[in-house]
């Protein structure tokens, strides 16, 4: 027997009323933003078969995720505030990857110890060091080691992995780290401004019930005067006016962070329930730069729904699943307990959780 092909979720509102859980909210983050980065630009034209292949935003979300979790291992389990050395070398093994060579004091993607190259195990994933998409900006300030002048939307997209860090910090902490990890690289003129309210706005929605209620939270946090026009578009047009591609255009108009967020926003907005995900990564290929505004919307509604709300035909096709996953459930499990034990930077470490753990994120 043939079954129909199906792109529905695993989360249909009517049977499954539970509060969604921790794990399946930052899953849902980390999976809803390498969805929508691989099929953003496609709008309806997404192929029945075949692997969805994973863009340059995914790959530096994913080295995101692995620099936050090592950093977690060499500061004791505390993130927010630290030095950010830990994730520009994870940046750089992403460069290291693609061929490139930085300059500098500062560049150290695989460090030896006791004569030991401290690799974890993202470097040695074949599809990482696969050339996807591009990311100019951050190419050129990790090969000279100083940021390039961009506004850029790499630096958002790659930075909302820290959102999952929230509960070891506050929102206006990961605000200030986000922003700081963007200008590793990137430096708007704005001290990126959008990249730090993305994150809060995503660390929101993984504590929120519904788009609209982490929306308004974020709001009342504070606007940076940077975006405020953006904001008061989003609050004036976008939310009388959902699922317009020509509003969709001009809230969105180029591959700034600033158009990537206001877009996703608004691709959120319109399209804020459980069931209508699939339509929401669709509706966002309107955008001028698709796929940067449904890895935002993607990121940002699978925080608010969790995973299940992702239809699985499509998620079990992504080129880089199983490592977004992967260090999604590694994210959970380390903003529950310090998976490392107790210790601080060279100290060691005593009654690791897992004792894999300093293997496969060790703290440099």
């Amino acid at each position: 027997m043939n079954l129909p092909m199906t792109t529905a979720t695993n989360r249909q509102s009517g049977r499954n009323d539970a509060p969604v859980t921790w794990e399946s909210k930052v899953r849902g983050l980390m999976l809803g933003l390498a969805l929508g980065d691989a099929i953003g630009s496609r709008r309806s034209d997404v192929p029945e078969a075949g692997t969805l292949t994973a863009g340059a935003a995914t790959q530096l979300a994913a080295w995101t995720a692995e620099g936050l979790l090592r950093t977690a291992t060499r500061y004791g389990g505390y993130v927010v505030g630290n030095p950010l050395d830990v994730v520009r070398h994870a940046y750089q093994r992403w460069l290291l990857t693609r061929g490139g060579v930085g300059r500098g004091d500062h560049w150290n993607p695989v460090i030896e110890l006791d004569g030991t190259a401290t690799r974890g195990w993202l470097l040695d994933v074949p599809a990482m060091a696969a050339p996807r998409g591009s990311s100019p900006a951050t190419e050129k300030a990790l090969t000279s080691g100083r940021p390039t002048r961009s506004a850029g939307c790499q630096a958002l997209l790659r930075s909302l992995p820290i959102a999952a860090f929230v509960r070891q910090g506050t929102p206006a902490g990961i605000d200030e780290f986000a922003a700081s990890a963007a200008s590793l690289t990137h430096d708007d003129g704005a001290r990126n401004a959008p990249t730090g309210f993305a994150v809060r706005l995503a660390a929101a929605c993984l504590e929120a019930d519904g788009f609209g209620r982490a929306f308004d939270s974020t709001l009342a946090a504070g606007v940076p005067e940077t975006i405020h026009g953006h904001v008061d578009r989003l609050v004036g047009d976008g939310m009388s006016q959902p699922c317009v591609p020509q509003l969709l255009e001009r809230i969105a108009p180029d591959k700034t962070a600033a158009s990537a967020l206001a877009g996703g926003v608004y691709v959120a907005l319109s399209f804020p329930d459980v069931d209508t995900l699939e339509e929401a990564l669709e509706f966002a290929g309107w955008a001028p730069d698709g796929d940067s505004v449904a890895a935002v919307a993607g990121a940002l509604l699978g925080a608010i729904h969790g995973v299940e709300a992702l239809p699985p035909a499509l998620r079990a096709r992504l080129e880089l699943g199983w490592v977004m996953d992967t260090l999604a459930r590694d994210l959970v499990v380390q903003t529950t307990r310090n998976q490392a034990g107790d210790g601080w930077k060279g100290d060691g470490f005593e009654h690791p959780v897992d004792p894999w753990w300093d293997t496969k994120y060790p703290g440099v």
